[in-house]
């Protein structure tokens, strides 16, 4: 039997009725059919996909609407106009409301602060719930979140698969000529959940379309009716600036966002209770283009910190990639090393006393309801401290090889200690928080975080005289597969991180030395594109696969 939907009002009605009646029968509209009882793997697809159509919502009923139906190949099909991307246009991808938020508070919980800072909490939890939230926002924050999810609806499905259906249609609803914040912090999302998927390339062009998109809007200046809409304005801002920095040399392109004299962001705890009706601080007027203002730290925010020191990521790209190109070296080299040295240990001598990385004042802000934001300040500091002075790992297992003078040779030997010092910082501190409930990450940048930590850890254990930094190495490995382990079940990018880690120690078994640790074209990319594949090091020289150890092998056996 066949239902055909007319459009007269009399077939509707009499369509509306006869559904009435059918509260406990397996119909779907979606697919125009009665069926007595829907196979297990009919239901499935809508399970799997954690989608329903409106109808099949409303009346408590299993919806077997195909995911062919609901995701066309076709990306260029006409892009829903802004006005009617509200919760309340009908959709047939809209998941049970109970779904939506529980998704859109494990996006807070481990997505929100650890990407992008990107929402205010209480405004867009209060749109989602009178409905006038945009859609593309909702499928996109869902999208990332839905890994996480223990619902019935998506527990069949592999946590890496539950979010790629809302983020596809994520994608289906970008309408690139709404130049707007909307359209900003929604292809934010989407080139965040293309990194993780190992898709760099599409990345750094939604990324890119963000990055233009705050500049035609001029953002910081934008015209605001509320306090919070002038400071999510700012946060956006930054956000952008940074993934700018970070995506931009991933793939060895011009950065896009200047640097500006636009105010760093408040406290979270100020800014999560500011008032919806606070007026917006008309005092303000951005220097446009300016590149070297600076705007005052709020003392008390752990955010603006965060923005701070990552700004000093550039300094240490530059130092890299110049003495990759043979511009910069011997006392050169390290005199530019010492500036950017300098300008970290300033950052950090600088933190009030509560920011200072400590178990207790981790202890503090997890009650407070920021310890992730906590542990990611200092990760970052932590790992950029590590990639700026990683090239000095090389030779500094072998006295014989410095041909400085005495204050060279102390010099590099200092940067070397200083680099496994901050490698194992940046190991304990992931560890603690992993063990700490309300502070532990389990975003895929911690994956890269851990992996380029492992390596420094992994030249302790192949070159260390020292037993006690050697037992400490193999402990420090032995818990971050742990973690990495843990984290491949949420993050498909995870595969190249252990595959990076492998390459490199399959590199390090070919030589007897420390030389694999020079700093050279692949080890930038290395260190940078950690979303990219990485080829051999050493192609040329062969070597089957039976030749080597598998890597972490080594964490259960002497050397």
């Amino acid at each position: 039997m066949l239902l055909h939907i007319s459009d007269t009002n009399g077939e509707n009605n009499l369509l509306e009725w006869m559904l009435s009646g059918l509260q406990n029968t397996d119909i779907c509209p979606g697919t125009a059919s009665l069926h007595p009882a829907a196979d297990e793997a009919q239901i499935s697809l809508c399970r799997l996909s954690g989608t329903t159509c409106d109808f099949c919502t409303e009346r408590n009923l299993q919806c077997i609407v195909s995911q062919e139906a609901d995701f066309p190949e076709d990306g260029y099909e006409p892009i829903v106009p802004r006005r009617i991307h509200a919760l309340t246009h009908k959709s047939r991808l809209l998941p049970p409301l109970d779904l939506c938020e529980e998704l859109i508070n494990l996006y807070f919980r481990y997505i929100h602060v650890s990407f992008h800072v990107l929402f205010h909490k209480p405004s867009f939890l209060a749109a989602f719930k009178n409905g006038s939230l945009s859609r593309i926002l909702l499928f996109a924050v869902i999208g990332m979140s839905a890994r996480f999810s223990q619902h019935e609806s998506l527990i069949k499905a592999s946590p890496r698969e539950r979010g790629r259906p809302f983020t596809k249609e994520a994608e289906r609803l970008l309408n690139l000529h709404d130049i707007s914040l909307t359209t900003i912090q929604a292809c934010l999302l989407l080139g965040a959940s293309a990194v993780v998927e190992g898709e760099g390339a599409t990345e750094s062009v939604y990324f890119s379309i963000a990055c233009r998109m705050g500049m035609l809007l001029d953002l910081p200046n934008a015209p605001v009716t509320t306090r919070i809409q002038q400071e999510l304005n700012f946060r956006v801002w930054w956000a952008l600036y940074e993934t700018d920095t970070w995506s931009s040399t991933g793939v060895r392109l011009p950065k896009m966002m200047p640097l500006r004299n636009v105010p760093l962001p408040m406290a979270e705890k100020r800014f999560l209770e500011l008032s919806s009706t606070a007026p917006p601080n008309r005092t303000y007027i951005a220097n446009r283009g300016s590149p070297t203002a600076k705007s005052p730290i709020p003392q008390d925010s752990l955010i603006a910190h965060s923005v701070m020191v990552n700004q000093i990521f550039s300094q240490i790209d530059e130092v890299n990639s110049r003495a990759v190109s043979g511009e910069l070296h011997g006392a050169e080299l390290t005199q530019a090393v010492e500036r950017v040295s300098v300008e970290l240990n300033s950052w950090a001598c600088s933190l009030p006393d509560r920011m200072v990385n400590t178990p207790e004042n981790l202890v503090y802000w997890t009650r407070q309801g920021f310890g992730n934001i906590f542990v990611v300040l200092h990760m970052d500091y932590c790992h950029l401290c590590q990639i700026l002075f990683y090239q000095f790992l090389h030779g500094s297992a072998n006295q014989a090889y410095h041909h400085e003078d005495q204050d060279q040779h102390q010099l590099r030997s200092q940067y070397a200690q200083k680099c496994r010092k901050y490698s194992t910082d940046v190991c304990n501190l992931i560890h603690l928080a992993s063990e700490t409930e309300g502070a532990e990450l389990l975003n895929s940048i911690v994956g890269h975080v851990l992996t380029i930590a492992s390596t420094v850890q992994l030249h302790i254990l192949l070159f260390s005289d020292d037993a006690a930094d050697v037992h400490s190495a193999r402990r420090l490995l032995e818990r971050n597969f742990e973690l990495l382990t843990r984290l491949k079940t949420f993050w498909p990018c995870i595969d190249i991180s252990f595959a990076r880690f492998e390459a490199f120690h399959k590199a390090c078994l070919r030589c007897q030395d420390d030389s694999h640790f020079q700093m050279d074209q692949w080890m930038l990319k290395f260190m940078l594109e950690f979303a990219a594949p990485l080829t051999e090091r050493y192609e040329e020289e062969g070597g089957g696969e039976e030749n080597f150890q598998r890597p972490w092998s080594l964490i259960s056996t002497a050397i």
